[in-house]
């Protein structure tokens, strides 16, 4: 694998399975700017609510291939494995394809992660244990508080100083 951070803002992401797996991953995605569709015949409140508020939206339906095919990142989080898999298979081999419940099925896999400011870290175990990716994750925030932000910023101030002709 490949360890890559990629902006999202204003990119197409389409989430199909509108229950917890789901939510956890639009979160990150939304606070990153990206347009997310859900695509589940049920949603959890906290999805409903998002799309109540205009934040993403939610069709309240089974997924098609039509869904996500302009789509740059899909999520398949539903609870039928078969449906998942599904959509790797449908789509297109330029999109990235996250199997929620297979990492190996799909051609991105989303690790443990946590920011603090500019610092991103993230944590897999290559799908081998994600616990132990969750306790590492739970660690290192301990290690790297909130406090680091604020002097990584400085840091990046310092930097575009130095910059400037």
């Amino acid at each position: 694998m490949f360890p890559l951070f990629v902006r999202m803002t204003g990119k197409k992401v389409v989430i199909a399975g509108g229950g917890q797996i789901a939510y956890r991953r639009l979160l990150p995605l939304l606070d990153e700017g990206a347009c997310i569709t859900v695509i589940s015949p049920t949603a959890i409140d906290a999805i409903v609510h998002l799309a109540e508020q205009k934040k993403i939206i939610w069709h309240a339906r089974h997924i098609e291939p039509a869904d996500y095919v302009d789509a740059f990142f899909i999520i398949a989080a539903t609870n039928d494995r078969h449906v998942n898999e599904q959509i790797a298979t449908h789509a297109a081999p330029n999109q990235l394809v996250n199997v929620a419940s297979d990492h190996l099925v799909g051609n991105v896999h989303v690790p443990a992660f946590f920011s603090r400011g500019k610092l991103k870290i993230a944590i897999t175990t290559g799908g081998a244990s994600p616990i132990l990716a969750k306790e590492i994750k739970a660690q290192l925030e301990q290690i790297f508080d909130e406090s680091i932000a604020h002097y990584i910023e400085e840091l990046y101030e310092q930097r575009q100083k130095r910059k400037e002709p």
